[in-house]
C-alpha cells in the first residue's frame, strides 16, 4: 500500500466495499469502547443492501481511495451534519480521516454552513475534539435493540480565506 490516498465522490461501484469498511472499523476499532452486542447490532445497519445503498445515495459521500481501492468514507447530510465517518482498520492513523472531514468542511462552508455537527461514538470522540468539535451534550441512543453512549458535537466553521 502506498499511503498515499486521493479523495473522490462515491460512485455505485463503491457500495460494498465501504460496507466492509463501516463493518471492519466497528468491529476492529470501536470494539474497544462497545460491549459485544453491541457491535453487532451496530454492524447490522450494513447487512441490507437496499436500506445501505439508500443511506449512500440520500447523503454527499466522499471516499479515500489508495491504489483503486477505498480505505475510508465521510457522509454529509445537509444542511449541517457529519453521519458516518470511517477509516479501514489497516488505514488509520495515516491522516485518512482529517482529509476527509477537510473536504467536507469546504463543500459545508461553500453551502453557507457555519455550524457542522456529529454524533461521535466514544471511539471516535478523540478525533473531532482534536479537530475543533466541541461536546455539545453526551447521549444515549438505541439501534437495533441496543443503547449507545455516543456525543453530539459541534464545529463553528470559519469563513472561507480565513
Amino acid at each position: 500500500m502506498s499511503n498515499r490516498f486521493v479523495i473522490r465522490k462515491r460512485i455505485e461501484s463503491d457500495s460494498a466495499a465501504l460496507a466492509e469498511i463501516f463493518r471492519r472499523s466497528i468491529r476492529e476499532v470501536a470494539s474497544r469502547d462497545y460491549r459485544p452486542t453491541q457491535i453487532e447490532a451496530w454492524v447490522r445497519f450494513a447487512e441490507s443492501s437496499t436500506a445501505w445503498e439508500d443511506r449512500m445515495r440520500a447523503r454527499q459521500v466522499w471516499v479515500a481511495v489508495d491504489d483503486g481501492q477505498p480505505i475510508g468514507f465521510i457522509q454529509f447530510d445537509p444542511p449541517d451534519h457529519i453521519d458516518l465517518t470511517y477509516v479501514h482498520p489497516e488505514h488509520q492513523r495515516q491522516g485518512v480521516a482529517t482529509a476527509l472531514l477537510s473536504v467536507l468542511e469546504v463543500a459545508a462552508r461553500a453551502k453557507g454552513v457555519t455550524v457542522l455537527y456529529v454524533e461521535a461514538s466514544i471511539t471516535s470522540r478523540p478525533f473531532f475534539a482534536a479537530q475543533g468539535f466541541q461536546t455539545v451534550a453526551p447521549q444515549i441512543v438505541t439501534a437495533n435493540g441496543q443503547e449507545f453512549l455516543n456525543y453530539r458535537m459541534a464545529k463553528r466553521l470559519g469563513s472561507v480565506g480565513v
